[in-house]
């Protein structure tokens, strides 16, 4: 019974938005809770499903909002890939196990998939509320970022949340201690240290698009002054400082590649007025990039494909390497034999050596076959081109960067490319497609990207005289 402490941040949230407005709690109640809280903190109940904090808060917010309607949703083919990809994955959990054991899984893709999906689609950028947004993210991880600093160079038993939350919950106190170059990676309240890397890269880009249009005071009250750094570059120091705490190389790769992709589209909107220039330059970068690629793949497959035992001579690193690039020789045929809905969650033949599948899209295959592997790939990308499309669209500005969809466009970049080295799941997923949310809405409903207006952006300590309040 003790873990029934999962309601009481959902009450909170219920109460915010009753006294507020169902997107004001989504995003100043749901969004911390589901950052803050571990996913594998979950209340067991007999007979039904076993909601985490997040999966919690979330009931009485959609509840509210369905009671007190109107909806204003406009039907996009986004809505159908998310569909596509919930529903699949529902049925084949059901066809592998039956309801009394896909019970927990269908409830997943339901709190923890679709309402995530569609209140961010409802309450974020129709409400105007997406800088508000951005901020809970950045200050809520920056905050994660400093205990994840302290991990990294402390290495205790326990992380802080299972050290307080541990006791209300059976399963509480485990973690498995990683060390790379002498030191713990940390992974904060997101179970693994990838998880935790690629979180940080998606707010390290939201909080680098606010400080780009200056949403944030010069100062704050209360806020740590450090040589005279602006909240906003503090924050920005102090997400790199808890990326770096994960020690994880593949997120940290798609981050910067990410950081370039927004960069070069950045200066090309900002060089080339008419958008078929802009078209022309990409494809001439891009038959650059496929010819660059083509030979650095031949390079990869020869350092990879290398046994296990050659690669252990090597280095740790390719080793890694080695035993990723494996799994798809080792479960391909598995694949094929149930290629349509697959085996179900971990109803697979599993290899003793390779009992871990490090990708995403691997695993979703085995777990739930090709075509919920198509919808998700195919939902990544047709918002990857809507983004780039709408990029390049954008008029001339000295500023280019500024730009939502560039952002937007770099961080399903970063999550494309990190989900090649672990898997799908938990707060990780829940906010990709919060993100798919946000990003089908901004394409839907904001034709333009209205400027941002910053947040009390002069100091005002300079002046003769100071007022108390504005009448």
């Amino acid at each position: 019974m003790l873990s029934a402490i999962v309601i009481f941040p959902a009450l909170v949230a219920f109460y915010l938005a009753l006294t507020r407005s169902v997107p004001w709690a989504f995003v100043h109640a749901y969004i911390p809770i589901l950052l803050w809280f571990p996913s594998y903190f979950q209340w067991h109940i007999p007979g039904i499903p076993d909601p985490n904090f997040a999966e919690a808060a979330i009931v009485p917010l959609t509840m509210l909002l369905l009671i007190r309607g109107p909806i204003r949703w406009q039907v996009s083919f986004t809505d159908i890939l998310v569909l596509g990809f919930v529903i699949l994955t529902c049925i084949s959990e059901y066809r592998a196990f039956g309801y009394k054991l896909a019970q927990n899984l269908m409830a997943t893709m339901l709190l923890s998939v679709w309402l995530p999906y569609a209140l961010a689609k409802i309450c974020i950028e129709p409400t105007g509320l997406r800088v508000n947004f951005g901020k809970v993210v950045a200050v809520v991880l920056f905050i994660i970022s400093a205990i994840m600093v302290f991990d990294m160079l402390i290495g205790p038993k326990y992380t802080l949340w299972q050290r307080v939350l541990g006791r209300f919950f059976n399963s509480g106190w485990t973690r498995d201690i990683e060390v790379r170059w002498g030191l713990t990676r940390a992974e904060g309240p997101f179970a693994h240290s990838i998880y935790a890397c690629i979180i940080l890269i998606m707010g390290y880009r939201i909080q680098r698009w606010l400080e780009w249009h200056q949403a944030w005071p010069l100062k704050l009250k209360g806020f740590p002054s450090i040589a005279k750094l602006s909240p906003a570059r503090i924050i920005s120091l102090g997400l790199l400082a808890g990326i770096f705490s994960t020690l994880s190389r593949g997120p940290w790769l798609s981050g910067i590649l990410a950081a370039a992709v927004l960069l070069g589209l950045a200066m090309i909107v900002k060089l080339f007025k008419r958008p078929l220039q802009r078209y022309l330059i990409m494809g001439i970068i891009l038959l650059g990039v496929v010819a660059g690629g083509l030979a650095v793949d031949k390079a990869f497959k020869q350092f990879a494909a290398v046994g296990m035992e050659e690669a252990s001579e090597s280095s740790q690193e390719r080793q890694t390497v080695a035993y990723r690039f494996e799994l798809f020789t080792t479960y391909g045929e598995i694949i094929v034999e149930k290629w349509a809905l697959g085996w179900g969650r971990l109803g697979w033949p599993q290899e003793k050596i390779q009992w871990s599948i490090d990708n995403a899209y691997l695993l979703l295959a085995l777990n739930h076959g090709l075509i919920v592997v198509g919808c998700f790939i195919a939902l990544l990308f047709y918002l990857m081109i809507r983004l780039f499309i709408r990029s390049m669209s954008q008029p001339v500005t000295d500023s280019p960067s500024k730009i939502l969809a560039l952002t937007l466009l770099a961080i399903l970049i970063v999550e494309g490319f990190s989900l090649a080295t672990v898997s799908l799941q938990a707060t990780n997923q829940t906010l990709l497609f919060i993100i798919f949310g946000w990003s089908d809405a901004y394409l839907t409903v904001s034709r333009q990207d209205t400027p941002v207006v910053a947040t009390i952006n002069q100091d005002n300590s300079s002046l003769p005289f100071r007022f108390q309040r504005v009448i």
